[in-house]
């Protein structure tokens, strides 16, 4: 088998190495869960710029068709997996039966307001989906980075949230757009996905403004975060509109999520836990995989489309609360 020597390199580039090889002189039934260890242990901004770099130079070395397929693949995979143990964490949140039954009552309610919204108001839901994933974006992101900022934190991860995706929109205007017309049969000028990231470019730079002069015990670098959002800028420069939203989903911030849920439901990262997260996720992972092929078969491409969305905003709602509830 391989070998891979490395020389003078940290040790966040030899892990990223080991994952990319998969330990190929282990156990294949073993492997990948050491290599998922072994990235839940390093600094994982340090692994995240030099992944982040990759996939840029993946985006510009082959064709859409190779990178969606890409995106596809990380997106079904950890993107999915990454909410597939919500009611295990409400189960270990709740360990009462009546207050489990209750905050699952809660989740499943959550879902029906989300389908009845979109059926009714499409675009309102669209937009609700957006904030409610920029938000959730941002908290994952900024939220131990920001521990002793107790005021604005709400504000600062939706302004973190949506900088990233208007970033995301403005350089595939013409992707979002054709997912915006199939949704709710409407579209947006860049003009206005440009001036509404200048807006929001500005915001973030003041907040962050305001955090270093008010010289908070923050977590935050500032340069490495710029450089953090440069490469990825880069990224959705280079890359089609899936790819892009694909690399920030799983690799920004699904497997930093992954990490905080195996912490909460077992309190470690070692290969026994990561084995038993992945198991857990294991069933609902898999019929999640079998809906989807099914409606991509026996649906028609704009219904499909549209169930697809449904489901995402169904899940992405109650998936924001639970994590909340884990954190609190």
């Amino acid at each position: 088998m391989f070998n891979i020597k490395i020389i003078s390199l940290n040790k966040n580039t030899y892990f990223l190495f080991k994952f990319i090889a998969i330990n190929l002189n282990k156990n294949e039934n073993n492997c990948i869960f050491e290599a998922m260890k072994d990235i839940l242990k390093l600094d994982y901004q340090d692994f995240l710029i030099i992944v982040t770099f990759f996939m840029f130079w993946v985006s510009t070395q082959f064709g859409q068709v190779i990178e969606d397929t890409i995106a596809y693949f990380f997106v079904l995979s950890l993107g999915i997996i990454h909410g597939a143990n919500d009611l295990s964490i409400l189960q270990k949140k709740d360990h009462k039966k009546n207050s489990y039954i209750k905050s699952l009552s809660f989740y499943l309610g959550i879902i029906l307001v989300c389908i009845v919204s979109y059926l009714l108001l499409p675009f309102i839901s669209i937009l609700a989906f957006i904030i409610l994933s920029a938000y959730h974006f941002g908290e994952q992101h900024l939220e131990k980075k920001l521990k002793d900022v107790s005021q604005w934190k709400v504000l600062l991860y939706l302004i973190y949230g949506l900088f990233i995706f208007f970033m995301l929109f403005n350089e595939n205007i013409s992707d979002t757009n054709s997912i915006l017309s199939y949704l709710t049969h409407t579209t947006i000028s860049k003009a206005i996905v440009h001036k509404i990231l200048l807006v929001l470019s500005f915001l973030l730079f003041l907040s962050f403004s305001f955090l270093l002069l008010k010289k908070n015990d923050l977590k935050l670098n500032f340069v490495k975060e710029a450089l953090y959002l440069t490469v990825l800028y880069l990224v959705f420069k280079s890359g089609s509109l899936i790819f892009g939203f694909a690399v920030y989903f799983v690799f920004w911030h699904s497997i930093p999520s992954i990490k905080d849920q195996i912490n909460y439901l077992f309190g470690t990262h070692d290969t026994t836990s990561i084995k038993k997260y992945f198991k857990s996720a294991l069933i609902y992972w898999a019929l999640s995989i079998f809906g989807l092929v099914l409606g991509y078969f026996l649906l028609e491409e704009s219904i499909f489309n549209t169930v697809l969305f449904l489901i995402l905003f169904a899940v992405t709602a109650p998936h924001t609360w639970v994590m909340k509830q884990m954190k609190t």
